[in-house]
């Protein structure tokens, strides 16, 4: 298990009672929490996991940048998140669940430098970012609660249960301290594996010529 240094307050207390790391049935790999070097490289592992999402697309379109701007996207929430000690990856770095504590949801300030760097892409697609993430963060919950900012494995291991598996440590610690937990699904195919999780549909934005994005809540076992 990677060695944090410093953990959040909520925390503390509770490690024992998240399975940490967690053996998945699928492929014995073991689920274990995010280290800060490992960021980059997972940026790039999720960015080629998210490369034929619709919603991606949408934003993007099919500019030939939009992987390295996906990447600096992703880039951006692990650092923003990362204090939070709630992603994880799996020994081989093949996907990864980034999550945020509750009422952080927006990320943390020691992660907003890395905003710069995403400059280029927000420019140039001005217009379909801010539209997405206003509606977006206007229909967030305000309920403290578990926020999923983002979760993918690699195309090879898609339903190998490896993305169930990466939902276990905070879903468990969810349920023991009594957490609600949110995520915005951006296509039919995920919102029908979140459900599979527990998660159910509770609204839905929908832009003009944009994919549909599920709301998404799951109340605490």
């Amino acid at each position: 298990m990677t060695t944090i240094l410093r953990r959040p307050w909520w925390r503390r207390a509770y490690d024992d009672h998240v399975p940490s790391p967690v053996d998945t049935a699928a492929d014995r790999q073991a689920v274990r929490r995010i280290a800060r070097r490992e960021r980059t490289h997972l940026a790039g592992v999720l960015a080629r996991a998210f490369e034929d999402d619709e919603l991606s697309r949408w934003i993007y379109r099919d500019h030939p940048s939009r992987l390295r701007w996906v990447r600096s996207d992703f880039r951006l929430r692990l650092s923003q998140h990362g204090p939070d000690d709630l992603s994880y990856t799996t020994d081989d770095l093949v996907g990864a669940a980034i999550w945020a504590a509750p009422d952080r949801w927006k990320g943390h300030a020691t992660g907003q430098l890395r905003a710069f760097g995403a400059i280029p892409r927000v420019a140039r697609n001005r217009v379909r970012i801010g539209e997405m993430q206003r509606e977006l963060d206007r229909r967030h919950p305000s309920i403290p609660h578990l926020y999923l900012a983002l979760l993918g494995v690699t195309r090879e291991r898609r339903r190998t249960g490896l993305a169930s598996a990466l939902l276990v440590p905070a879903l468990t610690l969810a349920d023991e301290r009594g957490w609600p937990a949110y995520v915005e699904a951006g296509s039919d195919e995920a919102a029908a594996f979140y459900e599979s999780a527990g998660f159910s549909v509770t609204g839905a934005v929908q832009l003009p010529t944009a994919p549909v994005v599920h709301l998404m809540w799951r109340e605490p076992r």
